[in-house]
């Protein structure tokens, strides 16, 4: 996987190498045109200069040696090679080209992409009223202007390379000044994931990675008040273990140890008087009678425990009839609090971990009523729903079947620090945890409301209807 700065590097570099090559492209398509137009505005450049000299020759000598004295002081022409000749001369096969060969001359290749034209010649003749002196050979050379093309298109490769270098190194340092913060980014998810708390990311660099910076910092934050809430919860539901342990332990002792006591007992008076002969009728029935009474009494006792541990006639006779008999155990303990069932639809579909779900909410819900609320009437609705949930990318919406609990009061109303307290907190977190919503408000008039949704499987699906 190639990494983001060699990445951006390649990118430039080839941005640049492709602008380079586009430059030298257009200026070979404008190679030939330029060599034909400069060699033939060079050579009726030279025509004109020649017949002009011409024209200006004495009349009574022959003019070739002062042609070749006067070119001769001119030196080597631009793009032209001039040759006089003699009267009678025919102008040679081959052409040479104006000096001597060397290292800034064009490679054949590049001659041979450019396509030059052939060398053009113009023989211009002397002619003197009426006399011939022989004839002066122009010939077109496009060589030296291709020669300064090809000069032209090296040096500016030679300079773009050097650009194109320097502003790759530059550009690797500026990325890698600018990516230092994904280092400390790393080490920060690194630390997360091993689950370490307190872990925050110094801000620096640019502004993006200043804001993941503070969404890493929040999610840190978020992270460590969730262990720490997780941890309370831990310790809270240990405690409520050894407290309801200590209860059982104890009730089992104070009343089921002297019921089994009595029953022990009985057993040996009721072998005594069975012994007797005759047996005593009067003593074994007082006998039976108080085995009765300790055998009543620790049933009691057992139906009590269970009931503690798991609610009573919820498995059996469903949620809402189990809900009735709390209310109504509930309205004994405190009769200046008026109870409120509201469940317009059959609850006996709902499966068992559901129903106790919903059970727990609603008692843990009205306990914190009967503790904090100081209210005067308290109402539990409980109803099936439907929830509409909008899948992105797609016009159509999924509805969703869900049971939903309100509970409400009259009272105070919950504060903020009452809101975050650990009965809500592990209300929430139960709900959660059946992949329910849970939000708790101040109703409008007065008092709290706390409004559950619990999803509800395909098998539980209510009836529309």
């Amino acid at each position: 996987m190639i990494s983001l700065k060699a990445g951006l590097s390649w990118l430039i570099g080839l941005a640049l190498l492709a602008t380079l090559l586009i430059n030298l492209t257009i200026q070979l398509m404008h190679a030939g045109p330029r060599v034909r137009a400069e060699a033939g505005s060079n050579l009726r450049l030279a025509r004109e200069f020649v017949l002009t000299t011409i024209a200006t020759l004495p009349d009574n000598e022959d003019p070739a040696p002062a042609l070749r004295r006067l070119y001769a002081n001119l030196g080597s022409l631009r793009h032209v090679d001039i040759r006089i000749l003699e009267r009678g001369e025919a102008p040679p096969a081959l052409w040479p080209r104006s000096g001597d060969a060397s290292d800034d001359d064009p490679p054949a290749w590049f001659v041979k992409m450019v396509d030059v034209p052939p060398p053009r010649v113009i023989i211009v003749p002397i002619r003197i009223h009426d006399r011939e002196f022989g004839g002066v050979a122009i010939v077109s050379n496009p060589l030296d202007e291709l020669g300064e093309i090809w000069s032209d298109m090296t040096r500016l490769a030679s300079i773009s390379l050097m650009v194109t270098l320097a502003i790759i190194v530059l550009m690797l340092v500026l990325v890698r000044f600018s990516l230092t913060p994904f280092s400390a980014l790393q080490a920060g998810l690194a630390d997360l994931e091993t689950g370490k708390s307190g872990v925050r990311i110094a801000p620096g660099g640019a502004s993006e990675f200043r804001n993941i910076s503070s969404a890493l910092n929040s999610l840190a934050t978020t992270l460590d008040r969730v262990r720490q809430e997780n941890r309370d919860l831990v310790n809270q539901l240990i405690d409520i273990q050894d407290s309801e342990r200590k209860e059982i332990a104890r009730d089992l002792h104070d009343e089921a140890g002297p019921c089994l006591f009595s029953i022990r007992a009985a057993s040996a008076s009721l072998q005594e008087a069975v012994a007797q002969s005759p047996p005593n009728t009067a003593r074994i029935q007082q006998i039976c009678a108080i085995v009765d009474t300790a055998s009543e009494t620790l049933q009691l006792l057992i139906g009590g425990l269970l009931g503690r541990l798991r609610p009573k006639g919820l498995s059996e006779l469903g949620l809402e009839a189990a809900l009735k008999s709390l209310f109504a155990s509930w309205s004994l303990g405190h009769p200046e609090v008026e109870l409120r069932l509201l469940a317009p639809h059959d609850l006996s579909s709902l499966d068992e971990t559901t129903a106790f779900t919903a059970y727990r909410v609603v008692q843990e819900s009205v306990t914190n009523i009967f503790r904090h609320a100081k209210a005067s009437w308290a109402q539990v609705s409980i109803e099936f729903g439907w929830e509409r949930i909008e899948e992105r990318g797609e016009s159509e919406a999924d509805e969703l079947p869900r049971l939903t609990l309100v509970v409400e009061d009259n009272g105070i109303g919950v504060s903020e620090q009452r809101r975050s307290g650990m009965g809500l907190l592990g209300m929430r977190e139960r709900v959660q945890g059946r992949g329910g919503t849970m939000k708790v408000e101040r109703r409008a008039q007065g008092g709290t409301r706390v409004i559950v949704a619990l999803p509800i499987g395909d098998e539980e699906e209510p009836d529309r209807r």
